[in-house]
């Protein structure tokens, strides 16, 4: 099979040779991936290419046999630096929005937007819907292995993607909404009425701020809620339309919909409240470590009652997910017909190494997020347990550390 390729620009020539080194010394990029660095004038040839694009849809509307000559447009992963000082272009950001807007790439890896260049945990866990990357992380951990493959260890929020898995999304995504553009979002989705109408206000607003948003479409969105097309930008064709619905959509339900717990729940945050799910393995760590991965909703040991609840477009997810109101309300679950009556084991679920550890292990903080479920746990390295997982904590920042005293 060909391999793919990831694509790095900076404006410092040292820094990407050192990027490239790294990605390449990983089992699972040095098997499926080629990485190739982008010089000063291959990448300037580039972006003009894709804003002759932007010029051209706003002068003459979408082109329906559009030439796709351009690099961005074979590459798979493309990771570029927020910061291009000497590059003609006002931020990394900008190229973002370039990229996926008018070319077929992948998917988009910003460095050093959010977190400056060291490895940083935002206890907010707002995560970055307004940015057009993919992923936003600090430059230090684009070699993490757990971006990469499964399992990891130490270090790895649970909010990040695993890429090779998430780009194989994006592509099932692209091919199944072509021919669907003007479906309404929610409904294709399956956020019916009422867990449509119980997403916070903040969170619809993305979607649209003038329609419906039961009948926004994929299509409407892109063209006019401003998080799609910006201003008077047009779609270079119908292609880029798919590409643009199908990333900036699954952004949003990663970062406005997902970590609230409250109307999707994925399976360490379902079992952290029903232990029951796990069976007779809810005595057993490693069965709740098990739930914190990115594999089919039937491999992570859950009682299949559940099931069919699950959020069925399992492609606009990176990991499994429920419907929380449906789960919450299945009296077939031993917590929820006698709350009562279980044995709590002493575990809780770690945002930052995605992983249980024992409470003592742990730091409480309140995220910041329209829910009600905000109390949440990351890795206390000042313990004998914390320390097997947080090896070097004076390489990560938590912020804004206010989180941990609310």
């Amino acid at each position: 099979m060909a391999k793919k390729e990831i694509l790095i620009y900076d404006d410092d020539p040292a820094a990407v040779e050192q990027w490239k080194r790294k990605l390449e010394a990983l089992a699972p990029v040095g098997r499926y991936f080629d990485v190739t660095p982008l010089d000063g004038k291959d990448f300037e040839r580039a972006v003009s290419g894709l804003r002759e694009r932007r010029r051209q849809a706003r002068e003459e509307g979408p082109l329906a046999n559009p030439e796709w000559n351009n690099r961005f447009d074979k590459v798979a992963i493309f990771v570029i630096d927020f910061d291009l000082f000497d590059a003609n272009s006002p931020s990394g950001e900008e190229i973002a929005y370039l990229v996926r807007c008018y070319s077929r790439c992948g998917l988009i890896v910003a460095l050093n937007q959010f977190d400056k260049a060291y490895s940083a945990f935002d206890l907010t866990l707002q995560g970055h819907p307004e940015s057009f990357a993919d992923l936003n992380i600090g430059d230090p951990l684009l070699d993490n292995p757990g971006l990469w493959l499964e399992p990891w260890e130490g270090f790895r929020p649970w909010a990040w993607p695993l890429l090779p898995h998430a780009l194989e999304q994006f592509e099932r995504r692209v091919r199944k909404l072509r021919g669907n553009l003007e479906k309404p979002i929610l409904g294709y989705l399956g956020l019916q009425e009422p867990i449509a109408r119980s997403l916070p206000r903040s969170t619809v607003e993305f979607l649209t701020k003038s329609d419906d948003p039961m009948e926004t479409t994929f299509d409407n969105f892109v063209r006019k809620s401003g998080n799609g097309l910006r201003g008077r930008d047009e779609p270079y064709c119908e292609e880029t339309l798919v590409r643009v619905a199908a990333a900036r959509i699954t952004h949003w339900l990663e970062c406005l919909v997902l970590p609230g717990q409250n109307v999707l729940v994925d399976a360490p945050h379902s079992v952290s409240r029903y232990p029951s799910l796990l069976g007779e393995r809810s005595g057993d760590q490693e069965a709740w470590n098990r739930t914190a991965s990115f594999g089919k909703h039937d491999e992570l040991g859950l009682d299949p009652v559940i099931h069919e609840y699950r959020f069925m477009k399992s492609d606009w997810l990176s990991r499994p997910a429920w419907f929380w109101s449906e789960v919450s309300n299945c009296s077939e679950i031993r917590e929820v017909a006698n709350p009562w009556s279980v044995a709590w084991p002493d575990w809780v679920f770690c945002e930052d190494v995605s992983r249980f550890l024992s409470r003592e292990a742990t730091r409480e903080f309140v995220a910041d997020l329209p829910s009600q479920f905000v109390r949440r746990f990351v890795v206390n390295a000042e313990t004998p347990e914390g320390k097997k997982y947080i090896k070097d904590p004076e390489k990560i920042t938590y912020k804004p550390k206010i989180r941990f005293s609310l």
